[in-house]
């Protein structure tokens, strides 16, 4: 299963899935993580979702939701770090091109 749902991604983790993969997005100019759950169960564990007939230990869904939340904030940091040092390589050789511009003059 692949969703930005930090509920169902704990829930399906919960019910046996794990995480795979996080990946981060964008949406109208916000960063979204994408958690990727995977496992035997997981599409079940989602349609039980969806139908809203379940329990679970609240507790072990908060540990979960905690868990998610921890990934999705590193993943986004780390996609930001990229960015700036892209956006920084970027500059440098702008900077780079300006200056053998004006020492050829």
């Amino acid at each position: 299963m692949e969703t930005d749902d930090l509920f169902l991604g704990a829930f399906g983790l919960v019910r046996g899935g794990e995480l795979s993969r996080v990946e981060v997005r964008g949406t109208n100019g916000r960063r979204v993580a994408f958690f990727r759950i995977s496992g035997p169960g997981v599409a079940d564990a989602e349609r039980e979702y969806h139908r809203g007939a379940t329990s679970v230990d609240l507790r072990l869904l908060k540990s979960e939701v905690r868990r998610l939340k921890d990934a999705a904030f590193t993943a986004i940091r780390q996609e930001q770090r990229r960015g700036d040092a892209r956006d920084e390589g970027r500059y440098r050789n702008d900077q780079g091109g300006e200056l053998s511009r004006r020492h050829r003059h």
